[in-house]
């Protein structure tokens, strides 16, 4: 039997350890808003970060699918490096090759769980500032 090389992913971020990080924009707001801004000032930063925080939204959405989409791939070169199970019969001399199967069953599931959590920081919604940094 050939032994199926496993395919090497670097796992996407945990959305779970995005979402326990304050994002630089939030820690601004926090600082801007113990400043005390005069109101022209404040709305100006308020639209400033408001844009600066969609921009990296954006940024993390669109590495979330690519991570999705890598993950899903993965997934797609696993099922083909299984093809080998319909050669294999019960009294296979060589027992490590289902081993070698379960550990792809295995992948299957750990890329499907990281393609999942891609897929759901896409679908998470970026939180609205609150008007006025002050509140």
């Amino acid at each position: 039997m050939v032994t199926p090389k496993r395919p090497t992913q670097t796992p996407p971020v945990a959305p779970e350890a995005l979402a326990g990080e304050r994002s630089a924009v939030e820690r601004l707001r926090q600082g801007l808003r113990e400043a005390e801004l005069d109101c022209r000032c404040r709305a100006r930063a308020d639209a400033i970060l408001e844009r600066i925080g969609a921009e990296d939204d954006l940024a993390t959405r669109a590495g979330a699918l690519t991570d999705a989409r890598k993950m899903r791939d993965a997934i797609v070169l696993v099922t083909t490096l299984l093809d080998e199970l319909d050669s294999l019969q019960p009294d296979e001399p060589d027992r490590s090759a289902f081993s070698e199967i379960a550990d792809l069953f295995d992948d299957i599931g750990d890329f499907a769980a990281h393609g999942a959590a891609a897929a759901r920081l896409c679908a998470r919604r970026r939180p609205r500032a609150r008007p006025g940094l002050t509140q």
